[in-house]
């Protein structure tokens, strides 16, 4: 359930001192949606408009982002745990909420299909092109990414597996890596793949698909 502390009307400074930085942050216009494990904050004007929770599944372990409560006796001279340069990237498993968060941000949907812990090209897909600060910086004011994965020796949960199953057989994946991009509505723009050359092509064709789609 959604903190009973954080309640429509709310500022973000309210929402940030009660449940810590979020794990992944959205703004379009004077809308700002606050991702967090089990629930989407959405903001306008600075203040809290919804609450929704998000279907954690049992057998995942939650995560809960550190309060400002929580981290008020840690010594200002702290060392933070060093990240890449660049914001990082914020992915999701779930597809149905991903298409909730799209539609809520008007943003486009990133499937990327891959088998993270043996498909050679993935790899190399994920270390070119998806981890350079110039896609990160991308797709955090674009995307909204999702990950499904296919990978050989690790259990995972059962509601997982079945829908990325079922999402490879709708969309026909035959191959790994493999992008659907789907629009605001939910329906298909582009199936991309990898492509060399660094981030630079990929990020162009998404800005041209991006703009076809606007016209």
């Amino acid at each position: 359930m959604a903190s009973a502390a954080i309640q429509v009307g709310d500022v973000k400074d309210d929402v940030i001192f009660e449940l810590g930085k979020p794990t992944g942050q959205l703004g379009v216009g004077d809308t700002l949606v606050l991702n967090y494990p089990d629930q989407i904050i959405k903001l306008k004007a600075n203040r809290v408009v919804s609450i929704k929770q998000v279907a954690v599944s049992a057998s995942a372990p939650r995560v809960t982002a550190p309060s400002a409560k929580a981290t008020a006796g840690v010594p200002s001279n702290a060392k933070p745990a060093a990240e890449p340069p660049g914001d990082p990237l914020v992915w999701t498993t779930n597809y149905k909420a991903a298409l909730d968060l799209a539609t809520t941000t008007n943003r486009q949907t990133f499937l990327f299909f891959t088998g993270s812990n043996w498909c050679s090209w993935c790899k190399r897909f994920e270390a070119e092109i998806l981890e350079t600060p110039a896609f990160r910086a991308y797709a955090s004011k674009k995307l909204v990414m999702v990950k499904l994965d296919f990978p050989r020796g690790v259990e995972q949960p059962e509601d997982v597996v079945a829908q990325n199953r079922s999402l490879s057989k709708r969309f026909r994946i035959d191959g790994y890596p493999t992008v659907v991009v789907l629009g605001v509505n939910g329906k298909p723009l582009a199936n991309l793949g990898y492509q060399p050359g660094g981030p630079a092509p990929f990020i162009t064709a998404l800005s041209e698909l991006e703009q076809a789609t606007a016209q």
